[in-house]
């Protein structure tokens, strides 16, 4: 007679089910707990830009070399700046504003939030600024060392040029909302108000005033740009020198941009990234030859600056 096991197929395959429903529970649980960690490790990686720091840079009517560099400036502080603030997107626009509208967008922080500009170009009469400056140089002050382009007519009259007193018996062409103009006014230069550069150029050539001063950074591809510049020249021994430091400036609306843009430019001046990139494109422009006669026009207060803004058209 043969004796059969009691029941303990049943009993493997009862413990079998429990270990299997068991481990199930476990897994679950595993899943749920790590669910919520997993989704924020995805949305904080670089490069997401669910995350990103949305940057627009506003960038006026500059000469290329200018649009160039000082786009790449900001991208240069945004990199130094992701190990804190994380990744960023950075957007460009080029659209053509009057001052007063420029300012009036960046007190909304709508259209942009940064602009690379002279210090005073956007300060207004009032204790709430539309824009913080970052008080670190983009451009070493050779904004504001001028050369004159003139007629090639009229060249021969700018190379006797040797001081102030001269420089007043010619009349500059000034854009209408440069705030070139507050130099030239307290200097006593007398000075005729275009609408563009493209309109200064087309002035200049039809004789409706002397000279057209521009940074040394970009007169000559501005010049080469025109459609009149078979009939202009540079004066390649005369410079016009003021000081117009150019800051990276940021909407008043969007600190949290000017903290990040702040630190990007301290770390890229501490490490020398932001002279390397000054002199990769501007480093020809340091020298200048000793027989190049340089009229210094007087420093400039802001508040000669703010009240003059107050006429301006």
């Amino acid at each position: 007679m043969m004796l059969t096991a009691p029941a303990l197929p049943t009993s493997v395959d009862t413990m079998i089910r429990l270990y299997l429903t068991a481990a199930t529970l476990l897994l679950c649980h595993a899943v749920s707990a790590a669910g919520p960690q997993a989704a924020t490790q995805s949305a904080s990686e670089p490069g997401d830009n669910s995350t990103a720091t949305e940057v627009t840079l506003w960038i006026g009517e500059v000469s290329e070399s200018r649009k160039a560099h000082e786009t790449a400036v900001i991208k240069l502080a945004l990199e130094k700046s992701r190990e804190r603030y994380g990744p960023f997107e950075l957007k460009i626009t080029n659209r053509s504003l009057s001052r007063p509208r420029t300012i009036r967008n960046f007190s909304e922080g709508s259209m942009a939030q940064v602009v690379t500009a002279p210090a005073l170009a956007y300060r207004v009469d009032s204790d709430e600024q539309p824009l913080k400056a970052i008080p670190i140089p983009l451009l070493q002050g050779l904004l504001g060392r001028r050369q004159a382009i003139v007629r090639r007519d009229r060249e021969a009259d700018f190379t006797e040029v040797k001081n102030l007193e001269q420089l007043r018996q010619f009349n500059a062409g000034l854009g209408f909302d440069w705030i070139d103009q507050d130099y030239f006014r307290d200097a006593k230069l007398p000075f005729t108000v275009g609408s563009s550069i493209n309109q200064l150029f087309n002035m200049l050539a039809h004789g409706r005033f002397d000279y057209l001063p521009l940074g040394i950074l970009e007169a000559e591809k501005a010049l080469a740009a025109s459609e009149h510049a078979a009939q202009l020249v540079i004066v390649d021994n005369l410079i016009i020198h003021y000081p117009l430091p150019v800051y990276a400036q940021v909407s008043h609306n969007h600190p949290e941009i000017a903290k990040r843009l702040t630190l990007g430019l301290e770390l890229a001046r501490e490490d020398g990234s932001l002279e390397a990139l000054f002199d990769q494109y501007y480093g020809e422009f340091n020298a200048v030859d000793a027989d190049v006669v340089i009229i210094e026009l007087s420093d400039h207060s802001p508040s000669a600056a703010l009240s003059a803004k107050q006429t301006s058209p």
